[in-house]
Parts: C-alpha cells; sequence; structure tokens
C-alpha cells in the first residue's frame, strides 16, 4: 500500500516552531530525528523506546521531523507543506513510499507508562504485569492526540493524580484520545464532561471510554471549548495551545465550582507568560508551574476576595 512520507529538515534551532506548527495544524504523532532526542531522554537508555539510535550520527544542528499520510489526502499535505514554506521553516519533501501496513506501524513505538504512584498508561495491544496495582488507562489512540508519552500530557497525568479527589466533576476541554478524562475516572472522580472539535476525537474518546468501562461515566460532546457545557466542574483540565487556553480563560469562573482547580499545558515556555498574564486579569492565582522539556503545565484557582 502506497503513502505519503511528508518530511522536514531543518536547524535544530527552528524545533519549536516547527512542533508548533504542526500541532496548529492538527498534527501531534510525528517520528523526530536528531542528537537532541538523546539529551531530553537524559541519556537513560530505559527510555529508549521510541527512539532509532541512527540519529546519534546526526549532525547536532540538524533536525528531520516525519509524518504520514494516505495518498487521498495529498492536497492536505500539500497544503501544509505550502505553510511551511511561507514561514521558511525547512526544506519539505513529499515522498510517495510503499509499505503494506503502513498504518499500523506507529503501534510499534509505543509501550506501558507509568504515571506518578498511581497510573499506567497502557495502548491496548500491549500486556502490561501490574506489580505495583496501577489504575490501568488502555488507549487506542487512532488520529487522536493522547497516549501518555508526549511531555503535556504526561504533566496533565501527574497533575490530575495530584489533585483529583473522590467524587469529583471533571471537564476535559480539547479532549483528544480521551486519555485524561478517562483517567480521572480511574482515579475516583464521579464523571467527566469531555469536548472535542475533531470528529475523529469523538469517535476516540468514545472507543477508549468503552475499552477501559467507562463509558457511563464520560459524557462526550463536539464543539467548541465551554462553548457547549452547562454546569460546573471541580477540575477543568486543558491540553491544547496557549493562544486557545487564552481565548478560553474568561469564562472559566462561571464554569468552576467553589475551590475547583484549572490544569492548562500545551503550552512552550516562551508563552507561559501569555497564559498566566490572562489568568491574573481574571482573578485567578497561580498554584504551580511544571515544566518537561520546553513544555510548560499551569495550575491555578480562583483568588478569594
Amino acid at each position: 500500500m502506497q503513502y505519503l512520507k511528508f518530511q522536514v529538515s531543518s536547524t535544530i534551532d527552528k524545533r519549536e516552531a516547527i512542533i508548533e506548527e504542526l500541532e496548529k495544524n492538527d498534527q501531534f504523532i510525528y517520528e523526530e530525528y536528531g542528537s537532541q532526542v538523546i539529551d531530553e531522554l537524559d541519556q537513560n537508555e530505559k527510555n529508549w523506546d521510541f527512539v532509532d539510535t541512527d540519529i546519534l550520527n546526526m549532525d547536532k544542528t540538524l533536525i528531520k521531523i516525519c509524518l504520514y499520510f494516505a495518498l487521498e489526502d495529498r492536497n492536505k499535505a500539500r497544503d501544509l507543506k505550502d505553510k511551511f514554506d511561507d514561514k521558511d521553516l525547512g526544506k519539505v519533501e513529499i515522498i510517495t513510499e510503499d509499505d503494506q501496513d503502513w498504518s499500523n506501524n506507529w503501534k510499534k513505538y509505543y509501550h506501558p507508562i507509568e504515571i506518578s504512584n498511581k497510573l499506567v498508561i497502557k495502548p491496548y495491544w500491549e500486556d502490561y504485569d501490574n506489580k505495583d496495582d496501577r489504575k490501568i488507562v488502555e488507549i487506542d489512540p487512532g488520529m487522536a492526540f493522547g497516549t501518555g508519552s508526549h511531555e503535556t500530557t504526561y504533566l496533565c497525568l501527574e497533575s490530575i493524580e495530584k489533585y483529583i479527589k473522590e467524587k469529583d466533576k471533571i471537564f476535559d476541554i480539547g479532549c483528544g484520545s480521551g486519555i485524561l478524562a478517562i483517567a480521572a475516572v480511574k482515579l475516583g472522580a464521579e464523571s467527566a464532561i469531555c469536548v472535542d472539535i475533531d470528529e475523529n476525537c469523538i469517535k476516540a474518546s468514545k472507543h477508549n471510554a468503552k475499552i477501559n468501562g467507562v463509558e457511563d461515566k464520560l459524557t462526550i460532546y463536539k464543539g467548541n471549548l465551554l462553548d457547549v457545557i452547562e454546569g460546573n466542574a471541580d477540575i477543568i483540565v486543558s491540553n491544547i495551545i496557549a493562544e486557545v487556553i487564552v481565548e478560553m480563560v474568561p469564562d472559566l469562573r462561571k464554569h468552576l465550582n467553589e475551590n475547583g482547580i484549572i490544569i492548562f499545558s500545551g503550552i512552550i515556555t516562551e508563552k507561559v507568560k501569555m497564559v498566566t498574564d490572562k489568568l491574573s486579569e481574571n482573578n485567578f492565582e497561580i498554584v504551580e508551574i511544571k515544566d518537561k522539556n520546553g513544555w510548560d503545565l499551569i495550575i491555578g484557582r480562583i483568588k478569594n476576595v
């Protein structure tokens, strides 16, 4: 079966801009080649499940990022190439390749990931020896973002485990695969409302809720941010880009219970101030800021008057 390989060859100083542009265009699954990958993994070979060791021979100033499209999505790939060319983000090639099982090849890169003390995120096709009696969240991401491996998802899951209380109600805005809401329910939340604007994410969230046996506790809506939600939550979590988070902030107060918290991730370090300033303008205090490899998470709550 033929498919399209979208390949960006560039310099390391453009890495964050490249990733940001991909995510703005709903492209969250990609392969990254560059010696900086080893540095980010702290030279720890136990973390190298996702790494092609050929990158050790690459020039340290260069980077290559690849993602894949079906042949019928050629126009989508070309549109993305035009955006990269306009921003001078590197040399972009769209290459036709042949692989009998290209649509499943990405699965070999995903393995169970233990998060903090209580969670494990397990691809549904993998086995896991649950020696520590962790809460298992099984995920089939499909075309949706959220497997636990990305820094932003990992940070959110850590924080949900830290702040969740029995019987809490959760809103997951920009739910992707549904991973955050499902984890919250597994950790004791009474219910979760999931919202995403992408139909693929709605399908993935429903599918994953069923896999995990929590479909009765998740309500899943297709819509924009908080527009389709009524009622309040104890925790509002959102793992999307800074610009969209800022857009949502003015509506948070009317959907947050007393003493409720917000957990925001998907924020590159350079845009943390943009988000914290907007939160302060809307009478939120910052409880905690965490970072992981250039990605930041912000936890806040309404200030007591």
